[in-house]
């Protein structure tokens, strides 16, 4: 994760995503690049009301001034921490489709993004887009929920449903729990209780030990009718501080399972959570 990338409207979300994005890149000795994707319509919501008739020009400059301050206070103030640099971008688009643009063009390796949630979709504007980026982009996307502040990473809970790419996205969980000296749950949120089902989670805690060696990995499965509520209710039991999910190259029905999933938590989520592209 050497390259971020933090979309930022100046919203509160927004702003708040910022400093999870730059914790993250200190921590890995990476670059951070805020974005701004312009639009006239959008940017009046968020001025005051004497800028309103303004022209589009001045509007921009105002935005511009405002990302830059933004970029000069971190690169002042967190280069000393492991940051590489703090960049900042004004593109005019499409919000969504011009982050994808952007991903793709700079090899972007990680996107933070604020979300209000589905509930107050219309009050923010990258919340809304939020989940459209998270299906259609190349690279991971990490989801900060409106009013979460930025707390050290100690406990990370990997989701797994036995499937074959898990054992990548472990060792890169793994990876990104060493550099952040965490602890990582390993769960499998099961429907119901049965010997084959119990065969099956024991197999494969088997086979992850075997080609595992971290001391801070435990595995855990939990029975619960709903895999989104069971994820959701054993972050809170255990006081997890980021849940990371795998988006997985599956056939239609599956895909439609694991969209519910990332939505639910999406909609109701009250923690961050990462989606990480198994490309």
């Amino acid at each position: 994760m050497k390259n971020i990338l933090c979309p930022v409207d100046f919203s509160e979300v927004s702003l708040n995503a910022i400093e999870f994005a730059t914790r993250i890149a200190e921590a890995h000795h990476g670059s951070l690049i805020l974005i701004n994707v312009f639009t006239e319509e959008d940017f009046n919501q968020l001025l005051e009301t004497e800028h309103i008739n303004k022209e589009y020009n001045e509007k921009l400059e105002i935005a511009e001034r405002r990302l830059k301050s933004i970029t000069d206070e971190i690169n002042q103030s967190e280069k000393n921490k492991g940051l590489l640099s703090c960049k900042y971008a004004i593109v005019s688009g499409k919000l969504s489709e011009s982050i994808l643009e952007y991903v793709d063009e700079h090899k972007i390796d990680l996107i933070v993004m604020g979300t209000t949630g589905m509930a107050r979709l219309e009050e923010k504007y990258i919340g809304s887009q939020t989940l459209k980026i998270i299906e259609n982009t190349s690279c991971s996307v990490l989801v900060v929920p409106e009013g979460q502040s930025f707390h050290k990473i100690k406990k990370i809970v990997y989701a797994t449903d036995y499937q074959e790419e898990d054992k990548i996205a472990i060792q890169q969980v793994i990876s990104l729990a060493t550099v952040l000296n965490a602890h990582v749950d390993l769960l499998h949120v099961s429907h119901s209780e049965n010997d084959f089902s119990l065969a099956v989670y024991e197999e494969f805690v088997e086979e992850m030990k075997s080609f595992t060696n971290y001391s801070k990995l435990k595995f855990h499965r939990k029975i619960f009718p709903s895999t989104t509520k069971g994820l959701k209710e054993f972050v809170h039991e255990h006081h997890a501080d980021l849940l990371i999910l795998l988006s997985k190259k599956r056939n239609f029905f599956q895909n439609l399972f694991h969209h519910s999933v990332t939505k639910d938590l999406y909609e109701f989520s009250d923690f961050p959570f990462l989606v990480v592209k198994n490309n």
